[in-house]
């Protein structure tokens, strides 16, 4: 996933102590509003737009290197997502933002202009604070190491800052590529678990998420799959399918079927993706270049597969306009059309595979534990 930065804007270019000590309230509001404590100083530096646009893409190619962009790129033109690159996605993300707290450097970047709300301000504060009492640099790496641990973790933090501070996630719009990542950026899950945390035991319950962390995005969407560290359901990808080589894999989460069945207006996504046990997403290429996707789905039953099994005719039909679809046992369905999908269930299982001999390693996935 995308590393998407939050759309945030720059606080008041107030020069000399008025600037500081307006800085000073906002940390202040922000430990109240969050009740965490302030344990320093956050330091903050101005930039000229140029200046600070330059600085969050770096930031974003150092959390989301070009090794998995690269990957990423592959993997979201198979699932029909792609419009643009990867790296236009990050330079827009760079242009939205006003402010933001870089916890590499523990420090608050302040655009010069346009001026901010001062929520956004207090939510970046908040984060700061997060950092401060709980270590942020931990993030730092998941993302190479589970894509879905570090989504959760991300939204969590993203959510408290966002509770604190009164600032929602933005309407949902733009192509699927575009709206995909403004789901995977789980701001609303992340708020309205932190939300839901401190409903039930106070703020030490919504301190219990900062310190331990979702460990998947469905402990992050569902709060009492949180309450009982529920883990995932293991899934392997075999290293070869014939003369198929897997290139690349990716745990695939709750909030990815969710956000990947959204993106492209499926009905009855949310009841989709639910029952989700466990995901990975793989890349197979061929000896000649050739790549497929492959995506398989562990569910808690068979119910919640059959769920899926609905679901993905309508994802084909949006994703895929024009295709053409088979049948080809002993899968469910394939579709041809710019290239190959292919998809079955099996029990509690699921296999899609999009690209040439989609069906060959959806079969060879099929029905694998």
């Amino acid at each position: 996933m995308a590393v998407v930065i939050c759309g945030l804007v720059a606080l008041s270019a107030a020069g000399g102590p008025a600037a500081a000590t307006n800085h000073d309230d906002l940390l202040r509001k922000a430990s109240h509003l969050s009740g965490l404590p302030v344990r320093r100083v956050v330091p903050q530096k101005l930039l000229a737009g140029a200046r600070y646009d330059a600085v969050l893409l770096r930031a974003a190619d150092r959390e989301y290197p070009r090794s998995l962009r690269s990957i990423d790129t592959a993997l979201y033109t198979r699932l029909g997502l792609m419009s643009k690159t990867l790296q236009a996605e990050l330079a827009l993300d760079a242009r939205a933002s006003r402010a933001w707290y870089d916890p590499a450097v523990r420090r608050l970047l302040l655009r010069r202009t346009p001026t901010a709300r001062r929520a956004w301000v207090v939510n970046e504060l908040v984060r700061a604070l997060v950092d401060q009492n709980f270590n942020l640099r931990r993030i730092a790496g998941l993302r190479v190491r589970d894509r879905d641990r570090a989504l959760a973790a991300k939204s969590i933090v993203d959510g408290t800052a966002a509770l604190a501070s009164g600032v929602s996630a933005p309407s949902v719009r733009g192509t699927p590529l575009e709206r995909f990542l403004q789901l995977e950026s789980g701001l609303a899950a992340g708020k309205e678990l932190a939300k839901e945390l401190r409903y039930l035991g106070g703020p030490r319950a919504l301190a219990s998420a900062l310190r331990l962390f979702p460990q998947t995005t469905e402990q992050l969407l569902h709060v009492d799959k949180f309450l009982e560290r529920e883990r995932a359901l293991p899934v392997r990808l075999p290293t070869r399918i014939g003369d198929w080589k897997l290139s690349a894999s990716e745990t695939f989460g709750e909030l990815d079927v969710r956000s990947l069945l959204r993106a492209f207006g499926v009905r009855g996504a949310l009841v989709a993706a639910e029952g989700w046990g466990g995901g990975r997403v793989g890349l197979y290429v061929s000896p000649t270049g050739q790549t497929t996707a492959a995506l398989v789905l562990q569910w808690d039953s068979i119910e919640d597969a059959e769920e899926w099994r609905a679901a993905v005719p309508r994802y084909v039909e949006a994703a895929f306009p024009g295709s053409a679809a088979r049948d080809c046992p002993p899968l469910d369905r394939c579709w041809s059309s710019a290239w190959d999908v292919a998809s079955g269930v099996l029990g509690s299982g699921s296999v899609l595979a999009s690209g040439p001999g989609s069906d060959t390693i959806a079969a060879a996935l099929f029905g694998q534990k």
